[in-house]
Parts: C-alpha cells; sequence; structure tokens
C-alpha cells in the first residue's frame, strides 16, 4: 500500500489551502502581507523603477513610509545596501510588468506558492532519501512533515512579512534534489540562484562545505558528503564551491562601487551592533535573547499595553497573559523535544541529516549565536529555518514511539490527539503574533 506521487501533491495542496484560509478568517493579522512589509517591497522596487534599475547598481531603498516622493534626490544617502535588486527580483518583474496594484496580491501569493513548495520539498526530499523500507510508513511520515511544517509559526510568519530566506530555502531544497538524482548542473545553477537571493545564507554554507571538506580531507572521511560533494571529482568540487561563492563575490563588488560612488560608508546597523558587542546595544538579550524564537512569540506579547500592576489589571487580562504565557513556553518546550528529534535524524537517517539537516542546522545556530542582537531583535527572518527542523525533529520522536510499539492500534490512537493538540497550539501560538512579527 502506498499513496502515489500525484496523491501526495493533492494532499499538500488541500492542507496548505485549508490552513491559508482557516488564518485568513481567523487570525488576527490574516495571512496577507502587512502594510509596512508592503511598503518596503512597493518602495524598493518603485524606486528602481523610476530611477533606473541600473543607476545604484540593483540598490534602493528600505522605508517604511507610504505614499513618499522616491526621486533619488530625497534618497541618495539612504540607499540600503544589505539588500540587492536579485533580492527581490519576483517583487520587481511583478511591479514593472503587472504594476503596483498587483503586487500586494501576487507578491504575496509568490511568497505563500515558494513556502508550500519548500514543505513540499522537504517531505518529498524524506520520502527519495530516507532508509524506511515500507513505503506507506514513509509516505504517511512525509505528509506529517508538511502539516508540521506550513502549520507552525515560524513558517506564519513568512506569510505575513516575508525575508529573502524563502527563496534562498526553495531553491537550496531543490538544488539537493537535482545533486541526489545526478543533475549536477542543474543543482549548481540553483545553489547559485539561492546565493542571488541570500548572500549571508550563501556564506554561511560556504563556510559549511568548506569545514566539511576540511575534515574529509584530513580524516579520509566521506560520510558527511556522500552522493553531494564528490571528494574524487575535483573539478565538480570546484564549482561546488564557486557556485557559493559568485553570488557573495557579485554583492560585495556592486556594494563597493556604490559605497565608493555615493560616498556611502555604511546602511543600516553594523556587524558589531547586529552581533551585540558595539558598545550601546540595548536591544541584545545574549544568548538567552538570540534563542527567544523557539517559543513562537515573544513573552513580551503577552505583555503588551497591560498594566503591570497586578492589583489595577482586570481578571480577563490577567486570564489572558496567563494563558498567553502559557502558549508560549509550551511551544519553547516543544521546540526542544523537537531539536531531539533532530538527534535521533542524526542517528538513524545518516544520510538525510547530513545532505539536508546539518546545513539548514548550521546556518540557524550560526545567525542565533554570531548575530545575537540582531537574533533577538528579529524574531522573523532567521527563525524561518527552524521551522524545518521543528517539522522534521518532531515527526521523527512520534515515528520513534510507534516503532518502539510496533506500530500498535493503542500507539496509533493515542497519537492522533496528541498530534492534533500540537497543532493546535502551533495555531493558537502563530495567532499571537504581533504586527511587527
Amino acid at each position: 500500500m502506498q499513496i502515489h506521487f500525484y496523491k501526495r501533491i493533492v494532499i499538500y495542496i488541500f492542507i496548505s489551502f485549508v490552513y491559508i484560509s482557516f488564518m485568513s478568517t481567523h487570525a488576527p493579522l490574516g495571512t496577507g502581507w502587512l502594510d509596512w512589509h508592503f511598503n518596503r517591497i512597493y518602495n524598493f522596487s518603485e524606486f528602481l523603477k523610476i530611477n533606473g534599475y541600473f543607476s545604484n547598481f540593483g540598490f534602493s531603498i528600505w522605508n517604511k513610509c507610504n505614499n513618499c516622493d522616491l526621486s533619488i534626490q530625497n534618497f541618495e544617502k539612504e540607499i540600503y545596501l544589505s539588500i540587492n535588486a536579485f533580492s527581490y527580483l519576483p517583487y520587481i518583474l511583478i511591479n514593472e510588468f503587472l504594476g503596483s496594484s498587483n503586487l500586494k496580491f501576487l507578491g504575496n501569493y509568490l511568497d505563500k506558492t515558494a513556502i508550500v513548495l519548500s514543505g513540499f520539498l522537504i517531505s518529498e526530499l524524506y520520502i527519495l532519501i530516507s532508509r524506511v523500507r515500507n513505503i506507506f510508513i514513509r509516505s504517511y511520515t512525509a505528509i506529517t512533515i508538511f502539516i508540521f511544517f506550513i502549520i507552525n509559526p515560524w513558517t506564519y510568519k513568512m506569510l505575513v512579512a516575508s525575508w529573502t530566506v524563502i527563496y534562498f530555502t526553495l531553491f537550496f531544497l531543490l538544488s539537493c534534489y537535482f545533486f541526489l538524482i545526478k543533475k549536477e548542473f542543474s543543482g549548481l545553477v540553483f545553489l547559485f540562484i539561492a546565493g542571488l537571493f541570500d548572500y549571508q545564507s550563501s556564506a554561511g554554507l560556504l563556510v559549511f562545505y568548506c569545514l566539511v571538506l576540511l575534515y574529509a580531507f584530513y580524516n579520509k572521511n566521506t560520510n558527511l558528503i556522500v552522493n553531494f560533494i564528490s571528494l574524487k571529482n575535483k573539478k565538480f568540487k570546484i564549482k561546488f564551491i564557486f557556485s557559493l561563492l559568485l553570488p557573495i563575490i557579485i554583492y560585495f563588488t556592486f556594494r563597493l562601487i556604490i559605497s565608493y560612488e555615493l560616498d556611502i560608508s555604511s546602511s543600516g546597523s553594523s556587524l558589531l551592533s547586529r552581533i551585540g558587542i558595539s558598545g550601546s546595544d540595548y536591544h541584545n538579550g545574549g544568548i538567552l535573547g538570540a534563542l527567544q524564537f523557539l517559543g513562537g512569540n515573544r513573552i513580551t506579547r503577552c505583555l503588551e499595553d497591560i498594566d503591570l500592576n497586578l492589583n489595577t489589571i482586570d481578571l480577563s487580562s490577567k486570564i489572558f497573559i496567563f494563558n498567553c504565557i502559557l502558549s508560549i513556553m509550551g511551544m519553547f518546550f516543544l521546540s526542544i523535544i523537537s531539536l531531539i528529534g533532530i538527534f535521533f535524524f542524526s542517528r538513524e537517517e545518516n544520510k538525510f541529516f547530513n545532505l539536508i539537516i546539518f546545513p539548514i542546522l548550521f546556518l540557524l545556530i550560526s545567525y542565533t549565536m554570531l548575530l545575537q542582537q540582531s537574533s533577538s531583535v528579529h524574531l522573523m527572518g532567521y527563525s524561518y529555518f527552524f521551522s524545518f527542523l521543528f517539522s522534521l525533529g518532531i515527526v521523527k520522536i512520534f515515528v520513534k514511539v510507534q516503532e518502539k510499539y510496533n506500530y500498535s492500534i493503542v500507539s496509533l490512537i493515542i497519537s492522533l490527539p496528541l498530534a492534533l493538540g500540537i497543532i493546535i497550539l502551533c495555531i493558537r501560538v502563530s495567532m499571537l503574533t504581533g504586527v511587527n512579527g
């Protein structure tokens, strides 16, 4: 018995439609772009359209102002150097050919499509790589992975205010798929495109694979890179590293030129500020601040616009604070449990862990530990990587329990309400998301 590929596609689409429709109706923020997010993307795209796509080497502004004058003389010293036109190319094309009136609608649905496709890819890659022999169990595990991916609060944040990581992850997973089916050229192309969308993550992967190659070279161990980077094929290894390096070179070359021409020494916060050691880092919560994403939302979401004097707070507010904190803390503990599931993946699904999970895990840890101030401020964005780890880890815990009891009817029946409870908690925490994420 098995669920064929085309049936799984129908199931993935159906699950996505039901969830997004439900959240559109019941979630306080809905599932559309937030206004400030749309304004930023519109201003970025329209500024290039008005002033020329090549006038600033693809760099534009990153401003939330509404109906502002986008003439270059008003923003010459405010060109945002952290993002290039490559990162927002889909939105730029929509704005150019279909008009700004369609940007909010089509851009948002393009983001949704990228997210759903990423969930589809992580699930299908599991089926392709998994060592589980029973195709029935493998198929249902993949579908469950997709469910927990699409409904978790880290994915929801990308629906209302997306980051470029959604496209980076999509094309990275596509590259993994093509490498696995021995389509090396296509894999390299998608890896390069992923880097164009997010040069920072491309740099992170570059460091990761260089470390892997060094380890394998000195230990004569190819387990970490089996069927992904061929140590025996030196030419392919160079192409692989170059595919990650080239987007970084392009970005910094253009940035250097535009910085010199416009005499812009910096844009946005400095690297030391994003790390949290600039000397004035009141937004930096250290490692715990950077790890707050594990709860799905900030605890402060439970305390907004509420007088902290408990004697003056009405009963309804007290109940909200109490249950809000319980929900976020429950999500935090579930996240820790999911990381235990990732540990089981590393032991039992070694190939899937090394090829898919390990790079994503390295990026998440790098962003969290190195950019502590930035991670403390931005609960969305970097945490999107965790949505993959959470879904895989939670499902692995369920699978381990089922295996222990040999997939007995008792374990299957008990697992159903437990899974539904986790799904409801994910939706509950997603609904606590604030306007700023």
